[in-house]
């Protein structure tokens, strides 16, 4: 069998679609099939999933990927998974709740409670997160103080990965540490949970999984799971990664000099790091990488592609009547009319913060706006201030890095955000630095790919694994013609936000969610 016969199926098990992706051992993307996901809103600041139905679309996905194949060809299956959701499981492996995504407000009632027991201050410094209600930690918090008849039951607390991995195949409940390091506050430097701040929640760490890493075969795919997926028994589990980490890695950004900006339902920006690093300001993420003995350090923003999403569902139906009788997309179709508009929008702008804000302000409350409409503005004025607001704020992001120390010479794009030129373009042009697109924009999954190929032995490490991975696009380099008008756009939109967020202005009358104990 040469390495072209060789494959990897691998699942992304994202926010907005559930994404199958067939890999051969020499790189090289063989096919993709996608489900789009439902987001479940239970009650005031919830978000949550199915996940039987999340694993009933990677079943259909998977099996529409083989059709046609030898599935005996497939050598490993491996997954990559949205970080900061957590479920709940019992003894017997069995969901207690539906998936609390990472989106879901509920941990705001316990940011206190851990400002109250550690402080932002030793928090950052041990665990390399800020305290934000994004990651696990506040989810599982609300689960052992506000939902006792759950946490009665409940034997483990893991991301996605956890359950995912167990109906797969794995036997016992793991998490690589790159999820892990999401999920409740790691000491990072020794990548392993911490104990002293666990004991100052006072939590039990052992409701928390094993912590492995990306690189470990984890057990073997079960019969049901096979039959499921349409492949043969007992295949290697890879235990795979973050999204994050594994789209930093699709990317090629093992090593540092570049910096990876995926725009998905958030967008994640990231750069290597050969060991842990804090920023200074204490907003920036340090995290475990996918890539053995390394880490990372990221911001992200909480709604970037799932505000194009939005504006496409609520305000782009003649371009999804368009897309469902042609061969175009409805995106694509709504790009098309921002080229109407010139750089900057005639003023408007958008911020684009409909899920609050984590980097390199922190404010949960913050929301979406356009602001300095104008009678004179048309809908390509409206469609190209998103994009614009998009970006802006991950130049925020990039700068932020860049202050925290970070080599951020090269942008590398991936990402359904990526897919566009026009919209390449604009990253580009506002970001004022060259950025390139890689060869294939769901970068997440290719990592997990890499994540698995490293593991089987068929590259010593993720470097290699990533010259075979990794293709790039040419190289986008900024107009100097726009430089003003963005330089122009961006301080006002870091005024503005700051104006809005200090004024309190985003901060909701009542809570969102209860801060009661039971």
């Amino acid at each position: 069998m040469t390495a072209r016969d060789r494959l990897i199926l691998s699942l992304d098990l994202g926010t907005t679609a559930i994404k199958v992706g067939l890999f051969t051992a020499a790189g090289d993307l063989l096919r993709l099939a996608a489900r789009e996901q439902r987001l479940l809103f239970p009650g005031p600041g919830r978000v949550e999933q199915s996940l039987a139905a999340t694993w009933q679309l990677a079943g259909e996905a998977a099996r529409e990927l083989l059709t046609g194949l030898e599935p005996a060809d497939v050598q490993a299956v491996v997954l990559t998974n949205q970080r900061g959701s957590v479920v709940p499981l019992d003894v017997t492996g069995r969901p207690l709740t539906d998936l609390i995504v990472w989106m879901d407000r509920r941990g705001l009632s316990q940011v206190q409670r851990l400002e109250t027991a550690i402080g932002r201050q030793a928090y950052y410094q041990t665990s390399g997160h800020p305290i934000v209600p994004i990651t696990g930690v506040t989810k599982i918090l609300w689960l052992q103080h506000l939902a006792p008849e759950v946490w009665a039951d409940a034997a483990v607390v893991g991301p996605p990965q956890t359950i995912f991995l167990r109906w797969l195949g794995c036997a016992e409940a793991v998490a690589d540490y790159s999820s892990g390091s999401y999920l409740f506050p790691c000491d990072i430097r020794a990548r392993q949970f911490s104990r002293p701040l666990a004991e100052a929640l006072h939590f039990p760490l052992d409701r928390l999984p094993r912590l492995v890493p990306a690189t470990e075969i984890v057990g073997h795919l079960s019969a049901p799971a096979a039959q499921h997926l349409g492949l043969p028994s007992g295949l290697p589990l890879g235990a795979g990664g973050g999204d994050g980490q594994c789209a930093a890695a699709g990317t090629g950004v093992v090593a540092p000099g570049s910096v990876m900006v995926n725009v998905g339902t958030a967008a994640g920006v990231q750069v290597f790091l050969p060991q842990p690093a804090f920023d200074p300001a204490q907003t920036l993420n340090c995290a475990a990488h996918v890539v053995p003995g390394a880490w990372e350090l990221e911001a992200h923003t909480q709604a970037s592609g799932t505000v194009f999403r939005w504006f496409r569902d609520e305000l782009g139906g003649a371009e999804q009547l368009v897309a469902r009788h042609s061969h175009h997309d409805a995106y694509d179709l709504l790009i098309a009319q921002a080229a109407d508009a010139p750089p900057g929008s005639d003023g408007l702008l958008f911020l684009p913060t409909f899920n609050g804000a984590t980097a390199p302000v922190v404010d949960p409350y913050a929301r979406g706006a356009f602001i300095g409409l104008q009678l004179a503005h048309r809908r390509g004025h409206l469609i190209r201030a998103l994009l614009e607001g998009i970006a802006l704020e991950i130049r925020w992001m990039l700068d932020a890095l860049a202050a925290a120390g970070a080599q951020v010479q090269e942008v590398r794009l991936a990402g359904g955000g990526s897919r566009n030129p026009l919209w390449n373009q604009i990253q580009a042009d506002i970001y004022d630095r060259p950025v390139r697109t890689v060869s294939h924009p769901d970068a997440a999954l290719v990592g997990a790919a890499m994540c698995a190929a490293v593991a089987l032995g068929w590259y010593p490490d993720f470097t290699r694994a990533a010259e075979a991975f990794v293709g790039l696009g040419p190289v986008l380099h900024p107009r100097p013609a726009t430089r003003s008008v963005y330089d122009q756009a961006y301080a006002r939109y870091v005024r503005l936000f700051r104006l809005l967020s200090e004024q309190q202005a985003f901060t909701p009358h009542a809570p969102l969610e209860e801060t009661h104990e039971h």
